[in-house]
């Protein structure tokens, strides 16, 4: 499978997926700033559904259910968990940085406020585990359901820690690239290990898959999260200007690099602006930062980094079944080369 064929295949499971989180937010019985919202969040109102959201967790799963021969049903009920889990912190994470856009419209917490959004949140979490209760209903050996129930809480625990660790990074005037690693596996390795883990364990794969898929999570997961960074300075990632990380004060890759590099007057004055209020801080400061990342050729370096990160992640999978392993690193290849 090459890129473009998995452009194809990321658009026809899209569809699929969003068909099934609609049935999974379904009531007979709706409820005004809840369901049409939650519907809001999940982006299922948008006509065009490309615009929607990438999909890329729930496509991972599939892909590697269906690299293995698994169950595609039992593999769509946890993708779709999977990426109703996503979106519930999504909804959250936006209240928690303070981002006003998300998908290039207002975000959950602008549109409907801040109480009717933690309760969206919430909302969507309780749909996840509930929808994951179904495999039961589905037949899925109990033993089977146990392991993606407590694959499901794992992640779940690891995010919400990666979370606390980047926000206290914010908060603090240094970060060192250990540092930084250690937050975004906490934050995005494990998040996108479960999807493909989840896949592999409907499978019935071998525990050296299992692990494989694990140890190539660790660093294709990194590999998203520093493309991220670089993103959110040319495309803007969706949230309606460029360099919204900087005036959330998040410590990205660039961040933690250019510290590394700068001189203490350098360092003092990013750290001022990473420091300030959002709401304080103007297009002057974002223009700073970048004329100091530049100066130390900082995405360059993290462009290299992901390189770097994606071989390490294409060896893991060396003693993997060659489907898997192609649809595998095509799917992290994909990553690396997006910019949205």
């Amino acid at each position: 499978m090459n890129n473009e064929e998995f452009g194809a295949y990321i658009e026809e499971k899209s569809e699929i997926v969003d068909e099934e989180m609609e049935q999974c937010i379904f009531e007979d019985i709706e409820i005004e700033n809840l369901h049409n919202a939650v519907r809001y969040a999940l982006g299922l109102d948008i006509p065009d559904k490309k615009r929607r959201g990438k999909r890329i967790r729930p496509i991972l799963c599939l892909l590697t259910a269906e690299s293995l021969d698994g169950n595609q049903d039992m593999a769509l009920v946890f993708a779709v968990s999977i990426e109703l889990l996503h979106n519930f912190f999504l909804v959250h994470d936006d209240i928690e940085d303070g981002d006003t856009v998300r998908r290039n419209r207002e975000s959950v917490w602008v549109k409907y406020g801040l109480a009717n959004a933690i309760n969206i949140g919430d909302f969507i979490f309780s749909k996840a585990l509930l929808n994951l209760n179904s495999l039961l209903e589905k037949g899925l050996n109990p033993d089977k359901f146990f392991r993606l129930y407590n694959l499901f809480i794992s992640i779940t625990d690891h995010t919400i820690k990666g979370q606390a660790l980047d926000m206290n990074a914010r908060i603090s005037d240094k970060i060192l690239m250990d540092e930084y690693m250690h937050i975004v596996r906490e934050k995005t390795g494990y998040y996108l290990s479960a999807p493909m883990v989840g896949g592999a364990i409907i499978s019935n794969a071998d525990e050296f898959i299992i692990d494989s898929i694990r140890e190539f999570s660790f660093f294709i997961g990194p590999m998203f999260q520093i493309i991220d960074d670089v993103i959110d300075l040319t495309t803007g990632k969706g949230r309606g200007e460029k360099g919204s990380d900087i005036k959330e004060g998040k410590r990205s890759f660039l961040t933690a690099y250019t510290l590394s590099k700068c001189t203490p007057q350098e360092k003092e004055k990013l750290i001022a602006i990473l420091n300030k209020p959002r709401e304080s801080t103007n297009q002057s400061d974002i223009e700073t930062v970048i004329r100091l990342y530049d100066k130390y050729k900082a995405v360059e370096l993290a462009k290299s980094k992901c390189e770097e990160l994606f071989e390490m992640g294409k060896k893991a999978l060396d003693k993997c079944p060659a489907k898997l392993k192609e649809n595998l690193i095509t799917s992290a290849r994909f990553m690396l080369e997006r910019e949205t």
